[in-house]
């Protein structure tokens, strides 16, 4: 009888804590989400972390930051509107004429002679020569600043601009005919035959020349003044060096 009692009891006791047991893993149950995924939400924070503000400090010193050294093309190319430029040296002779006039009259008229001499002059010359380019332009253009002594008694002082058309033989072989014009100062000294004058004479200029590198040949036609009885006009010729 007693053990029967017993078994009574202990199933009782049973049946009141399995209720407790069974609600307490459903409430547990309850509250996990089956659809949550923690370990998905990790790696997608890990995938895509929040961006970060930079610290005051590190704003500061980047708007500080100096930007790099700009770089431009340059063209290194030869200049072709140039020329190849030379500086030479020159003397030579020249041979002058100019009309003799007579004194008897009121002012004086030329008289139908001429007066003629030789005189010598030299200059340093200025090139700049197209022809010397690869592209081989037959073109020059050249300067000369020079002093010439002229008719015995006269001393000028030209500046002569040329332009000529070049031909070439070879590399260091050359022919060129131009025309230009000179502006020079006339002065003439005091002497039996003549007052003493100063006058600024304009000159047109016919010429052509040699180049043999380094050397040159310079043959000019100096027309100052032409009109019948009234021409003053002369030859120059130059023979000299080109640096």
């Amino acid at each position: 009888m007693a053990p029967l009692i017993r078994l009574l009891v202990l199933s009782f006791t049973l049946s009141l804590l399995t209720p407790s047991v069974a609600f307490a893993e459903s409430s547990d149950y309850l509250e996990e989400d089956p659809y949550s995924d923690p370990q998905g939400k990790k790696k997608e924070e890990t995938r895509n972390p929040p961006p970060q503000q930079p610290a005051e400090g590190a704003k500061a010193q980047s708007s500080r930051t100096k930007p790099g050294n700009r770089k431009f093309f340059t063209d290194d190319s030869p200049r072709t509107d140039a020329g190849v430029f030379h500086v030479g040296f020159a003397f030579g002779g020249n041979f002058y004429f100019e009309p003799e006039y007579d004194q008897t009259t009121t002012p004086p008229v030329p008289n139908g002679n001429f007066y003629k001499d030789f005189g010598f002059q030299a200059g340093v010359y200025f090139d700049h020569d197209y022809s010397e380019l690869d592209e081989n332009i037959p073109l020059m253009l050249r300067g000369m600043v020079g002093y010439k002594y002229v008719l015995a008694t006269t001393h000028v002082f030209s500046f002569d601009g040329m332009v000529r058309r070049m031909f070439r033989f070879s590399e260091k072989a050359s022919f060129g005919v131009g025309v230009g014009a000179s502006a020079a100062m006339w002065y003439r000294a005091l002497t039996a035959t003549s007052t003493e004058q100063i006058i600024f004479l304009p000159t047109v200029l016919i010429g052509a020349g040699f180049e043999f590198d380094p050397f040159m040949v310079d043959l000019k036609w100096s027309i100052n003044r032409l009109g019948g009885d009234d021409t003053i006009t002369g030859v120059e010729l130059y023979f000299g060096f080109r640096l």
